[in-house]
């Protein structure tokens, strides 16, 4: 693994979306974003419709960035992480070096700019900040797959790991897609800190209810009739990412923070991962909230018990 600083050239990089009101998103609340898709069957209907959409969202991530925020401008750290032929870029911000860190993933439509607010809540408990970018979106290359995800996690750990930092004082936290991420690093580290899901995505099976009613992704009436008849069509992309096995070995401390009022993944689909979760510490299920990281949710995690 190569680690690269960016040079102050590619942070004005960033910079440039403060002024260009075509693609800066003013509010530091997250946008929301509808469906979902990654290395689908052929056999799946869902195929086609998926990718296309995941695409539009991939593509969103690399225009719809937030200028740098002047807190966390003065002590961020650029940081390319190499895996074989793709480039991850991620933002590392410590500013009081500590020698605790918290690895954050973001959900899709988003990039690494997207979620400042929260960067700086986890600041102020004492941690450091490492939020590494997926496969293709933002200003990284390559593509979302299980492998790529994988090596992803092996690299932002290593990367930690060259800094000093014990695993045992890193904490992962996935947001909505970010869960994917998260639950594999924790699987494979399991010496990790804890691992905090807000708002995770579980499953196509549990969303299916949300995808026939159109409240997720307009499909069309032979599809909708398939997956109502079939539902195991959808277990074939379930199986990339075997999300609840996974949960069922962890064995550090794991918090979920969700919003009832959620429309893109239900509340049953959070339920039941944290059924599955071993060594749950708390769950917590807000009235409102939605489908982002807002007020209400750093709240939530500002008063977790243990991080």
């Amino acid at each position: 693994m190569l680690i690269t600083p960016i040079s102050n050239i590619n942070l004005n990089h960033y910079n440039q979306y403060q002024t260009n009101n075509n693609y800066i998103c003013k509010n530091q609340i997250n946008p929301t974003f509808k469906g979902f898709g990654d290395n689908l069957e052929k056999i799946s209907p869902l195929n086609y419709y998926m990718r296309k959409l995941f695409s539009k969202f991939t593509r969103i991530s690399k225009i719809r960035k937030f200028g740098i925020d002047s807190e966390l401008k003065k002590n961020l750290k650029i940081v390319e992480l190499k895996t074989g032929k793709n480039t991850s870029v991620a933002w590392d911000i410590n500013p009081d070096n500590s020698e605790k860190y918290i690895i954050f993933y973001h959900g899709l439509g988003q990039n690494i700019t997207a979620n400042q607010e929260f960067y700086k809540t986890m600041i102020k408990k004492g941690y450091g900040v490492f939020a590494p970018e997926y496969g293709g979106f933002g200003d990284s290359t390559g593509a979302v797959t299980a492998k790529s995800i994988k090596q992803n996690t092996e690299s932002a750990i290593n990367y930690l790991k060259s800094k000093g930092i014990k695993p045992d004082n890193i904490g992962v936290v996935g947001f909505s897609l970010g869960s994917f991420p998260a639950i594999t690093m924790a699987d494979k580290n399991d010496k990790l800190r804890f691992l905090v899901l807000i708002s995770p995505f579980n499953s196509i099976k549990n969303e299916t209810e949300m995808l026939l009613n159109g409240q997720t992704l307009k499909l069309p009436k032979i599809v909708k009739y398939m997956l109502s008849k079939c539902p195991f069509l959808v277990n074939l992309i379930d199986a990339t990412f075997q999300t609840l096995r996974k949960l069922k070995n962890l064995k550090l401390p794991i918090y979920f923070i969700h919003s009832k009022n959620d429309n893109i993944i239900p509340t049953k689909s959070t339920k039941e991962m944290a059924e599955h979760s071993k060594n749950l510490k708390e769950f917590i299920l807000l009235e409102t909230g939605g489908h982002s990281i807002g007020p209400g949710k750093i709240n939530a995690f500002n008063n977790l018990s243990g991080i």
